[in-house]
């Protein structure tokens, strides 16, 4: 029979001597429950609650501030080109299945978030994923991961429902252009915010414009809905974020 140990014992481990206790709760813990604090050790429990009572680091914009600021830029590139691959060598109704068609949007209310993730030409899906490459780790550093999706989303599904109420209903809409005009609309805002300039942004819509009306079989009405639904987004982002910063100054 083993005699238990002289002297105080772990509260976590009866079975194991203690000769240190936690700095917070006073309790004797052993050598595998000491965790490293500013001034002695802490137990288990203790270190964990003041590890969570830690205000987490925010980006410029309110988000939480992550190690890798593109990994949700990754992965959207990362689905637009497996949708692609899926598209090219996969069966004719996948693509029938996935992309905006207004008359079947009630029935079908996938259609307005999968037709901004497929693509048929390599020019179409080349030039929308380039854009989105160039200014979403930008925005998704700015944002943090979960705003930086719920905006590339929000403009994604505003770009489809201006398609569902502004297109005829028999045509049929794909690509990521509305959900990627959505992050321009944001960036313009946020800039506009920061007093930064603002030129190439504006110069690039008027071309985006311009083209929407001039080349047949571009969706202007996914533009549009795209970019405003992102500008709107963007300009809440701030608003919350000014209001959190007023709230820690009080």
């Amino acid at each position: 029979m083993t005699e238990p140990p002289a002297g105080p014992v772990c509260y976590r481990h009866p079975n194991r001597p203690a000769g240190v206790r936690c700095q917070r709760c006073d309790r004797p813990i052993c050598p595998d429950c000491m965790n490293s604090a500013a001034v002695g050790f802490q137990c288990p429990n203790c270190y964990n609650e003041g590890v969570r009572s830690i205000p987490r680091a925010r980006t410029s914009l309110g988000g939480i501030q992550r190690g890798n600021p593109q990994v949700i830029t990754m992965t959207v590139l990362a689905i637009n080109v497996l949708v692609f691959i899926a598209v090219r060598v996969g069966s004719p109704q996948l693509l029938n299945d996935l992309v905006m068609v207004p008359v079947l949007t009630e029935s079908e209310p996938w259609r307005l978030l999968t037709s901004a993730f497929t693509h048929v030409q390599i020019f179409h899906i080349f030039s929308n994923l380039f854009m989105l490459w160039q200014i979403g780790p930008p925005l998704e550093q700015m944002l943090g991961r979960l705003r930086f999706t719920i905006l590339y989303l929000l403009s994604a599904l505003g770009g489809s429902v201006a398609v569902w109420i502004l297109s005829a209903p028999g045509t049929a809409t794909l690509g990521a252009s509305g959900a990627v005009l959505g992050l321009v609309g944001a960036l313009l805002v946020v800039s506009r915010a920061r007093n930064l300039d603002v030129t190439w942004i504006l110069g690039y819509v008027a071309v985006t414009a311009v083209l929407s009306f001039l080349i047949p079989n571009i969706s202007w009405e996914g533009h549009l809905g795209g970019f405003i639904t992102g500008a709107a987004v963007a300009w809440l982002f701030l608003q919350d974020t000014e209001r959190r910063r007023r709230k820690a100054r009080r």
